[in-house]
C-alpha cells in the first residue's frame, strides 16, 4: 500500500465538469487508487453516473444555478469558469493536483501548498478552436459569442499557468502542446488500463450481454464520449459506405446529431452509457474499434488492445504513441481511407496475444507507480525548498 499519506496527508484533487463518465474520469479514479482519501472538487457533479465515488465531492455555484437551466446548458455558462474555480476554498490541503482538460488549473492556492497540473490537454475550445455546438439548438447564437468569449478565456488560462507549481502531460503529444501554449516543460506519465480489461469475462456472463442487447456477430465499435471533436460522425458514414455494422457506446450532446446522421440505417445502434463489465463484453467480440478524433493520448484504444481488439484510428494525436500500425490496428487520415480500411477489414490478420502484449506496456500499474515516484520527488523538492527558506530567515 502506498504511504503517500504520510507526505501528504490531505490532498485535493479539481476535476473538470463530471456529467459523462470519460478517460480523464479514469485517470481520476486511478489516482484515488494510491490517495483514496483524497477530496473531489468539480465544477458541477451529476451522482448518477459515478455510483462508485466513494470520496467527498465539492461543487461550484455551477452546480446550483443549472438545477433551474434546461439540462446541459451550464456547458454555455463559460464566462462563470474563472469565477467557479477561483471560488473553491481549498485552504489546510497539503497537496492539490488539478486533473483537467479544462481550466482546472485555475485554483488559487498557498505559499506552501504545491499544485501538480496533470493536463490532458490544454482547452480545445479555446487552443484548437473546437466549439462542440452543432448538436445545440443555440449554435447559431453560441458561435458567435464564443469567438469574443475565447478571446477573454485564452488571456484568463495563459495568467493562470504561472499559478502551477508542477506540470505532467499524458503523452509527448500534450508535452509538446504545454511548452508550445504555456512555455512549460512537463514530465510524461502514460496513463494505464485498469488489470480488468486484460481478464476474460466468463462465458455465461459475455452471452447474457450478448443476448441483453442483441448483439451481432459481425460488428465494429465506437466507445466514446459524443462530442464534435471525437468525429463519430466520420464513423458513421463510413460503417453506412461499407454496409457494416456499427455500435456506439457513449452518451454526450452531440447525440441526437449523430443519429439524425444514421436514422434509416439499421446498421448503426446507439446504446448510450454501458457499465465497464459489459464495455468490456463489448470490446472483446468487436472486429476492431474505430477512434476518429484528435486525442491527447486515447485510453479506450489500449482498453481495446487489452481486450484483444484492433483499432483503426486517425494518424494524429496521442495514438501514435500507443497504436503500433499493422500490428496493433492501422491509422488512416481520411474518410476514405477509413472506408477502404473497413471494406478490407479481417480480425484473423492480427495477432490476439501480440496485440495483448502491447497493451501491457501501458497498464494502470505502471502508471501508479510512475505517479507515486513523480509525488515523492514533488515532496522531496518542496521540502527542499522550505528549508531553503527556513536557512534564508535564520541568517538574517
Amino acid at each position: 500500500m502506498s504511504d503517500l499519506h504520510k507526505l501528504f496527508p490531505k490532498v485535493a484533487l479539481i476535476a473538470d465538469q463530471m456529467v459523462a463518465y470519460g478517460g480523464a474520469d479514469r485517470e481520476l479514479f486511478a489516482v484515488l487508487k494510491i490517495l483514496p482519501n483524497a477530496d473531489i472538487f468539480t465544477i458541477t457533479f451529476e451522482q448518477s453516473k459515478y455510483p462508485g465515488v466513494q470520496s467527498n465531492v465539492h461543487t461550484s455555484f455551477v452546480q446550483k444555478i443549472s438545477r433551474y437551466l434546461p439540462k446541459g446548458f451550464y456547458r454555455h455558462l463559460k464566462i462563470f469558469t474563472p469565477w467557479a474555480y477561483e471560488s473553491f476554498d481549498l485552504n489546510g490541503y497539503d497537496l492539490v493536483i488539478s486533473i483537467s482538460a479544462g481550466p482546472g488549473k485555475g485554483v488559487i492556492t498557498g505559499l506552501n501548498q504545491p499544485h501538480i497540473a496533470m493536463v490532458m490537454t490544454p482547452p480545445r475550445s479555446l487552443w484548437d478552436k473546437e466549439l462542440n455546438a452543432r448538436g445545440s439548438k443555440l449554435k447559431r447564437i453560441y458561435e458567435p459569442l464564443s469567438h469574443i468569449l475565447n478571446t477573454y478565456m485564452r488571456v484568463w488560462d495563459i495568467s493562470i499557468s504561472k499559478r502551477v507549481d508542477y506540470w505532467t502531460a499524458n503523452s509527448k503529444f500534450i508535452a509538446k502542446k504545454i511548452q508550445k501554449i504555456y512555455r512549460k516543460e512537463s514530465t510524461v506519465i502514460y496513463p494505464g488500463v485498469e488489470e480488468k480489461y486484460f481478464k476474460k469475462p466468463e462465458e455465461l456472463f459475455m452471452k447474457k450481454v450478448k443476448g441483453k442487447y442483441k448483439i451481432p456477430d459481425d460488428y465494429v465499435l465506437v466507445f466514446s464520449r459524443l462530442y464534435d471533436y471525437k468525429k463519430v460522425d466520420v464513423a458513421i458514414r463510413a460503417c453506412i459506405a461499407a454496409e457494416k455494422n456499427l455500435i456506439v457506446l457513449g452518451e454526450g450532446p452531440d447525440r441526437k446529431y449523430l443519429e439524425k446522421i444514421a436514422e434509416g440505417h439499421e446498421n448503426i445502434r446507439f446504446l448510450g452509457y454501458v457499465k465497464d463489465e459489459e464495455a468490456i463484453v463489448f470490446l472483446r467480440l468487436a472486429k476492431v474499434l474505430l477512434f476518429c478524433g484528435i486525442e491527447d493520448f486515447g485510453l479506450i484504444p489500449l482498453e481495446a488492445m487489452a481486450c484483444g481488439t484492433p483499432v483503426f484510428a486517425y494518424g494524429f494525436g496521442g495514438v501514435l504513441e500507443t497504436v503500433k500500425a499493422g500490428i496493433t490496428g492501422e491509422f488512416f487520415q481520411t474518410e476514405e481511407e477509413l472506408l477502404s480500411l473497413l471494406i478490407n477489414l479481417d480480425k484473423n490478420r492480427y495477432n490476439t496475444d501480440k496485440i495483448i502484449a502491447h497493451a501491457q506496456e501501458f497498464t494502470e500499474k505502471k502508471f501508479l507507480l510512475n505517479l507515486e515516484k513523480y509525488l515523492k520527488q514533488v515532496y522531496a523538492q518542496e521540502k527542499g525548498r522550505k528549508n531553503e527558506r527556513c536557512k534564508g530567515s535564520n541568517s538574517m
